[in-house]
């Protein structure tokens, strides 16, 4: 099975009311669906875990036309999960089919952005993901940031390139994470046959792309 990592890119006719107004505002700083029964005839289920105001996200929830029922559960001042059962629009319905179709597993968490972009992970054979990815709707772009097999690692460590995942593994294991730290880039870029300022860039990107799909 192949996996491909992919951003869509929403215009402000496709984007959601509400993934629209949590990147338009400064009262938010992540945005992720975690679960997602989209085998609704009238309306789908979803829960979002979000950091940000919960007040200013239930009013908005209160205020759209295209959510029929929701909960919100707060977990801390600033951070909280909500149910939610949403009216599709046809935009909608044509994606959660074309990823869903055949062979398709979208793996959560779908993280919802501020630049108007949704990124996320799609396991399947590469016809259904060649097809998927042919018939996005119009108003909405698509970049494929990563193409690769299926190893079965969870979001995190499906993030990762083959190159970042072994320079957090050597680095791991010669304590460069330890506190205090043990050892030194330097050491880490011996391991791995690169300069200090190649592994050090191995090192960042891994640590930004596992931060980035981590359910926080």
């Amino acid at each position: 099975m192949k996996t491909v990592r992919l951003t869509l890119r929403y215009d402000a006719e496709t984007i959601h009311p509400m993934h629209r107004f949590v990147a338009d505002s400064d009262a938010f700083d992540a945005y992720r669906m975690v679960h997602g029964n989209f085998a609704g005839t009238d309306d789908n289920a979803f829960i979002f875990h979000v950091v940000g105001d919960p007040d200013v996200y239930e009013a908005a929830l209160e205020e759209t036309g295209r959510v029929s029922d929701y909960e919100l559960t707060r977990t801390d001042d600033r951070t909280f999960t909500v149910y939610v059962r949403d009216a599709p629009e046809e935009v909608d319905e044509r994606l959660l089919a074309l990823f869903t179709e055949g062979s398709l597993v979208v793996l959560p968490p779908i993280e919802y952005r501020s630049d108007w972009t949704v990124r996320f992970s799609v396991v399947g054979e590469s016809a259904d993901l060649r097809r998927a990815l042919e018939g996005v709707p119009a108003g909405i772009e698509t970049a494929v940031d990563r193409v690769g097999q299926y190893d079965g690692s969870d979001a995190a460590v499906g993030a990762l390139t083959g190159r970042q995942r072994e320079a957090l593994r050597v680095a791991r294991e010669l304590g460069y994470f330890e506190v205090p730290r043990s050892t030194s880039v330097e050491d880490v870029a011996g391991e791995l046959g690169c300069a200090p300022g190649t592994a050090a860039e191995h090192l960042r990107k891994a640590e930004e792309a596992v931060m980035d799909a981590l359910e926080l």
